[in-house]
C-alpha cells in the first residue's frame, strides 16, 4: 500500500492544529467543566434572520449565486460600512463576500504572499496569521508588543518596515484584538497609517470585533490609507452568526479585482439563504448588535472584578469579549502548565497565551462571552483553587 501524507508540503507538516481548538475539545471531556476558550457569542442568532434564510430557501435561492456575493448583500455591506464607519467600498468592484473572516483572511495570504516574503505581525495573534504565513513559503516577522501595553507603536512599525525593506509584503492588524481585548484609538490609528503611506505594503485589517469597542467608537484604519487596506470582517460576533459563515474583504478595485480569483477558486461562491440571512442582518439587525454590545461590558466588569479582588493581573479589555490574564507569581510553570492545572483541578477551561505566542507565554486567555452563571461559577472556583494555592505554600 502506497503512503501519500509524505507528499504534502513540507510547510503544511511543520504546522500543528490550532491551540485553541484542541484544547477546547480535550478539556470539554472534563465533567461539568465551565468551558471558557472559544471566543463565540452564546446569544442565539436572531430569530428575524433565522426567518430571513428560511423565506430564501421557500423562496428557492438555493442555487449557485455570484462569485463576490450577492448583489443585494454586497449593496447592503456597502451601506453599513458608510453609515456606520465612515467607509466609502463601491460594492461592485471594491467587496467580495467570503465563506467567513477566516476565508477572507486566507484570500489576501494567498493572493498576496509568496516564498520568502515577510509579514509583520504583532503578538499575541490569532494564530491564523502565523499559519497561513507559513502555508505559503513566507516568513513570519512577530513583534512582541506586551511591552508597549499590548499596541504596535509607529517607531516599532517604522523600524520594522525599514529592516525589512521590500521582503516584507503585509502588515497584519487586528483591532479589538484577540486575545487581549485592546483597541486603538483613533490618533493612534491615523499615526500607524502615517508611517505605512511611505512604504509599498499591503495592510490586513481584521476587524471582526469592531461592533465590541467599548472605549470610545472604532475607527477603520481604512479611513485613512485606503489604497493599502485589505478591510476584513464578518456578521459572526457583531450579530451572533459564527455558525453562517459570511465575512467580506474589502478594498481598492484593483487588488479586489485579482484577489476575487483566489476566492472563485477556493469556494467559488458563498450559500445564497445565508446571503439573505446576512443581508437581513445588516438591514435590520442594528438593535440586535446594540442589546448584544451593553451585555458584554456588564460580564467584563464582573469578571475583571472578581480576577482582581483574588489577585490576578490582567491587561484591561476595552473592546471583544476576552480577559488576558497573567499567570499569578505563585505559579511556578509557564501559561500551558497553568491552564492544565486550572482545568483539572478547579473545572475552568481557559487558553494559554501559546496559542497567540512564538514561544512560552505568563498569560491565559478567558472568553466572557458565556452566562454571568457560568462566571459566577468561575470567579468561585478561581477563588478555591488560588486560596488552596496558598494553603499549599504555606504547608511548605
Amino acid at each position: 500500500m502506497i503512503d501519500i501524507s509524505s507528499l504534502v508540503k513540507a510547510d503544511l507538516q511543520t504546522i500543528t492544529p490550532s491551540m485553541i481548538r484542541r484544547i477546547n475539545n480535550r478539556f470539554s471531556q472534563i465533567p461539568n467543566i465551565v468551558n471558557l476558550t472559544i471566543g463565540e457569542p452564546d446569544f442565539p442568532t436572531p430569530d428575524h434572520i433565522k426567518l430571513a434564510a428560511v423565506r430564501s430557501i421557500l423562496n428557492n435561492h438555493t442555487h449557485y449565486a455570484p462569485n463576490r456575493g450577492t448583489a443585494d448583500l454586497l449593496a447592503a455591506i456597502s451601506s453599513y460600512l458608510a453609515s456606520r464607519f465612515g467607509l466609502d467600498y463601491d460594492p461592485n468592484t471594491q467587496i467580495v463576500v467570503t465563506n467567513g473572516a477566516s476565508e477572507a483572511i486566507s484570500t489576501v495570504f494567498n493572493g498576496i504572499v509568496g516564498n520568502g516574503d515577510r509579514v509583520l505581525i504583532a503578538e499575541p495573534a490569532f494564530s491564523l496569521y502565523k499559519t497561513l504565513t507559513v502555508l505559503n513559503g513566507a516568513v513570519p516577522v512577530t513583534i512582541d508588543v506586551s511591552k508597549t501595553n499590548f499596541k504596535l507603536t509607529p517607531k516599532v512599525l517604522k523600524a520594522s518596515l525599514e529592516k525589512y525593506g521590500q521582503h516584507l509584503k503585509l502588515v497584519v492588524l487586528n483591532y479589538p484584538n484577540n486575545p487581549t481585548g485592546v483597541t486603538y484609538s483613533e490618533n493612534e490609528v491615523r499615526e500607524l497609517a502615517n508611517v505605512l503611506r511611505h512604504y509599498p505594503v499591503a495592510v490586513l485589517s481584521d476587524e471582526v470585533y469592531s461592533e465590541l469597542a467599548y472605549s470610545g467608537e472604532h475607527v477603520s484604519i481604512a479611513r485613512y490609507l485606503p489604497e493599502q487596506t485589505l478591510l476584513v470582517n464578518s456578521v459572526s460576533k457583531s450579530y451572533a452568526m459564527t455558525g453562517w459563515r459570511i465575512g467580506y474583504l474589502c478594498g481598492d478595485p484593483g487588488i479586489i479585482r485579482q484577489l476575487a480569483k483566489v476566492h472563485q477558486a477556493a469556494v467559488a461562491t458563498v450559500g445564497t439563504p445565508n446571503m439573505d440571512a446576512a443581508t437581513e442582518a445588516f438591514l435590520f439587525g442594528a438593535p440586535d448588535s446594540r442589546h448584544m454590545k451593553a451585555v458584554y461590558p456588564k460580564r467584563r466588569d464582573f469578571l475583571t472584578r472578581a480576577l482582581t479582588e483574588i489577585g490576578f493581573d490582567f491587561v484591561p479589555p476595552q473592546g471583544a469579549f476576552y480577559v488576558y490574564v497573567h499567570v499569578p507569581k505563585f505559579f511556578k510553570g509557564n501559561a500551558m502548565a497553568f491552564v492544565e492545572e486550572l482545568a483539572t483541578k478547579a473545572g475552568v477551561a481557559v487558553v494559554p497565551g501559546e496559542a497567540f505566542m512564538t514561544g512560552h507565554s505568563n498569560y491565559f486567555r478567558m472568553s466572557y462571552a458565556t452566562s454571568m452563571a457560568n462566571l459566577d461559577l468561575t470567579v468561585s472556583r478561581l477563588q478555591a483553587f488560588v486560596s488552596h494555592q496558598f494553603v499549599e505554600i504555606e504547608r511548605e
